[in-house]
């Protein structure tokens, strides 16, 4: 009986059936089943009968199952006692012994995984080391058909299919191909936001000679990665310079009203200002410094030689918009996110920050008097009789490092340790109750906090960390804030 051929001529493949003679007798045995190891519960090998962990199993199994019983006395029943020991016989010593073969073929596999292929005979008789070639590499091409007879004309071959090219897209001949296009130019405009600000100049400066809290900020603000974030931390620094400018400026406007002369009384005027909002309802937010500046920046027009001291806030100069203007457009914006205008995608968030970002800049340049006017933490202060003068050692507030560095100070006037001071003119002009260093109990350390407000009635003042926002408490500074200078219009 001739076998089944294949439509190519050559013998079709049994597949696993065996070819009978013609008396109806196998002519060749069957062959036997592939074995597979693990494919039974992922512990034994297929078939079961040549598997020695499941022979040895069901030994066990059957060994314990008739073992003669005992003559110790048991609470449970017999049929239950064989039970539980067939079965801790069995994990013992058939599941586990299987489990651990298991483990060991993985990790051989793994292993002959990382080592170089074995050792191929190419046809030539050397010997490649490397990996071995997949069946299909190995099959030998197909034989090409015969060529056709004479008489039969030849098939054109067609031309491979080419793409049209569009009109904008052809070269004229002789012309130069255009170079490839920058595969940068498509990133994220949240990417070009982030390096511009990491090397900005403006926030450099700033980070280096602005006050302890704005610099922070802006450090915080180079920091960010995602647009998301540089947008909460320019409006949160934004802010931060708005207070910083307002305390600064009341404390000198505070230092300059003592006297009897009409400029004065006007200068004490806004400080009256800022008392009765600070002991108004709720707590003093971004609104509440940006409308105390624009009376200070109408005062400093109308009144120039009323604030000497105060050069921050006058409105106009030679180079562009006054102060105000650039922190009232930040405040806007700022208003514009709380009350539901957030940007909702990385691509919003960085068009709102181009947006807002000069803005800030300029803003921080217009500050520029905070940098003439440091910040000072008081340490110690001794007296000198012989000069009648006090030798101050006070910690410098300046720059974004957390740790001040300690400097030496000879005053003729005596200070209080432990407070804020603002060097003006190289004489100290103490800043509270408008700054205060308390401690935190929520971050276990000293903050740098600002007046947010006090009851007009009594009662602690309520501070807020620069730096975390966390809502402080001092008894002292709520009575400083009620003793501030009172004119009309500053509340009573």
């Amino acid at each position: 009986m001739k076998p089944p051929l294949a439509r190519d001529g050559t013998p079709r493949a049994s597949h696993g059936r065996t070819e009978r003679g013609p008396h109806g007798s196998d002519t060749a045995p069957p062959a036997p089943r592939a074995k597979r190891r693990n494919a039974v519960m992922v512990l034994y090998d297929s078939p079961l009968y040549g598997d020695w962990a499941a022979w040895m199993t069901c030994f066990w199994g059957l060994v314990m199952a008739w073992a003669p019983e005992t003559d110790e006395p048991s609470a449970l029943p017999g049929w239950l006692d064989t039970l539980l020991g067939v079965v801790v016989i069995v994990a013992l010593f058939g599941l586990l012994p299987s489990w651990l073969r298991l483990q060991l073929r993985r990790r051989r596999w793994r292993r002959r995984q990382l080592a170089p292929g074995p050792a191929a005979p190419t046809p030539t008789g050397t010997v490649h080391i490397g990996p071995v070639p997949s069946p299909q590499s190995a099959v030998p091409p197909p034989r090409m058909p015969s060529a056709p007879p004479a008489s039969a004309p030849p098939c054109p071959v067609p031309p491979p299919f080419t793409a049209p090219v569009p009109d904008e897209h052809r070269t004229a001949p002789g012309a130069r191909h255009a170079p490839p296009a920058d595969r940068t130019a498509g990133a994220p405009a949240h990417q070009d936001a982030e390096t511009s600000l990491s090397s900005s100049a403006v926030l450099a400066k700033a980070r280096d000679a602005m006050p302890h809290p704005v610099a922070r900020a802006v450090r915080t603000l180079q920091r960010a990665h995602s647009g998301k974030e540089q947008y909460e931390a320019i409006l949160d620094a934004a802010e931060t310079l708005a207070i910083c400018v307002s305390v600064t400026s009341a404390a000198l406007l505070r230092k300059h009203g003592d006297g009897a002369a009409p400029e004065n009384e006007k200068a004490l005027h806004l400080v009256s200002m800022l008392r009765g909002a600070l002991l108004g309802r709720g707590s003093a937010t971004f609104g509440t410094w940006t409308n105390w500046l624009q009376e200070v920046g109408r005062l400093a027009g109308s009144h120039p030689g009323a604030m000497p001291a105060v050069p921050a806030p006058r409105p106009d100069d030679a180079h562009g918009a006054p102060l105000i203007e650039h922190l009232n457009a930040l405040r806007v914006e700022r208003n514009r996110a709380a009350h539901g205008d957030r940007p909702q995608s990385a691509g919003e968030s960085a068009l709102r920050v181009r947006e807002i970002r000069p803005h800030f800049e300029q803003a921080l340049v217009k500050a520029g008097f905070l940098t003439r006017t440091p910040w000072l933490l008081t340490a110690t202060s001794s007296y000198r009789p012989a000069t009648r003068t006090f030798d101050v050692v006070a910690r410098d507030a300046m720059g974004d490092h957390p740790d001040f560095e300690r400097r030496k100070f000879t005053w003729a006037e005596p200070v209080a340790t432990n407070v804020f001071y603002v060097l003006d003119a190289g004489a100290p002009v103490i800043l509270s109750p408008f700054v205060a260093s308390q401690f935190c109990a929520q971050c276990g350390q000293d903050e740098v906090c600002y007046a947010a407000g006090a009851d007009r009635t009594g009662g602690p003042a309520d501070l807020k960390s620069f730096a975390r926002g966390h809502t402080l408490h001092s008894p002292d500074l709520g009575d400083e804030i009620r003793a501030l200078p009172v004119r009309g219009g500053g509340g009573g």
